[in-house]
């Protein structure tokens, strides 16, 4: 009977483990960025945070929330960002958006919402 107690107690040491390693989710680090013909857009992403700078025609916003990446209900990457309700100009990046990553030719990348960064 103790050994059986003592192979239950492992058991569930070792279920806690993975569901605390399976919840952290993957985390993006560094700065990606895509250059268009009137500005551009750059997400800096550092543990769960991330810094969204965008500039158009000479005029630059830094805007700052959360990230996380997970599955959709159909199984397909997407990340989700969060803002402080206070922050301004977040409404078009807040949300649940596709996602994707890869390398071509060395250079990684990122794909949200089907637009490409490129990492710097």
């Amino acid at each position: 009977m103790k050994n059986f107690v003592k192979v239950m107690a492992v058991m569930l040491v070792l279920v806690m483990a993975v569901a605390c390693l399976a919840s952290c989710g993957k985390k993006l680090s560094g700065e990606y960025k895509l250059d268009a013909v009137v500005g551009s857009t750059t997400y800096n992403f550092s543990g769960s945070n991330v810094e969204i700078t965008y500039e158009i025609a000479g005029f630059e916003k830094t805007i700052e929330g959360k990230y996380e990446i997970g599955e959709n209900d159909e199984g397909k990457a997407i990340i989700t960002f969060t803002f402080d309700e206070n922050e301004e100009d977040a409404d078009k990046y807040k949300g649940e958006f596709s996602f994707g990553e890869g390398e071509e030719n060395g250079v990684k990348y990122i794909k949200i919402a089907g637009a490409k960064y490129i990492k710097q």
